[in-house]
């Protein structure tokens, strides 16, 4: 290795060899170079013609103080986990003249963040879910106009009762959302004229029209729906 570094240098630093002219003096010595052949005195000149030629450039920055056009290049982003991603690709470029900046960087989707939680609670642990579906709507209701869409349903969010521990939906979700809007009512600071006029708040609630038909519990209606499903059932082994 040492020896390539010497020889390497050597060549580097050696001095260059150039012809000289030479002519015949009286002595006998000559003095020229090897294409000028001088006898007799003529001189025979076997070197070349030299052509000058002459390129002139018309483009950018061949005019005095012209600057070439500035060609900021952004970096390409991949987006980060394929389609089944929530990561965005930003990629930026700016150039002034000489000087350029390129930036690249990969940005979170707060709303596809919450579908995919809602989707991972939601979804039965058959399909590799965790089968929370009360907790993922709970996620979903995080959002104002999501929440705004499921009180206009009739279907309110659901809410818990601290002081009885138990979650409270429909009539009773709405009722709580009028005691306090500011803890219970998603987005309520945003419109407030709206969720005032929707749940009564500050005026009395009227009173709801009787209705001639008995009304039933949500569970009696279950109980009552599973017997009639189990009578049919039995009822058609029973034909087979």
């Amino acid at each position: 290795m040492w020896k390539w570094f010497f020889a390497i240098v050597f060549l580097t630093f050696a001095s260059s060899v150039y012809a000289q002219e030479s002519n015949t003096v009286g002595d006998g010595s000559t003095n020229g170079d090897l294409n000028t052949n001088m006898g007799d005195e003529n001189v025979v000149d076997s070197n070349n013609a030299t052509e000058n030629v002459t390129n002139n450039y018309n483009g950018a920055g061949s005019s005095p103080g012209s600057q070439p056009v500035p060609s900021a290049i952004s970096p390409t982003m991949m987006g980060g986990g394929g389609n089944d991603s929530c990561l965005i690709p930003k990629s930026q470029g700016v150039q002034i003249s000489i000087i350029g900046i390129s930036k690249g960087e990969m940005e979170q989707d707060p709303e596809c963040n919450r579908r995919k939680d809602a989707r991972l609670l939601g979804a039965p642990q058959a399909v590799g879910g965790l089968g929370l579906q009360v907790s993922g709507i709970s996620i979903m209701c995080s959002n104002p106009q999501v929440f705004k869409a499921m009180a206009l349903a009739n279907t309110p969010c659901p809410i818990v009762d601290i002081a009885t521990g138990k979650l409270l939906i429909g009539k009773q979700a709405y009722l709580k959302m009028r005691d306090n809007p500011q803890a219970y009512v998603v987005g309520y600071n945003q419109d407030k004229r709206f969720w005032n006029n929707l749940l009564y708040i500050g005026k009395k609630l009227p009173d709801a029209p009787k209705e001639n038909t008995p009304t039933r519990s949500l569970s009696d209606q279950f109980r009552s729906s599973g017997r009639a499903n189990d009578d049919r059932s039995s009822s058609s082994r029973r034909s087979n």
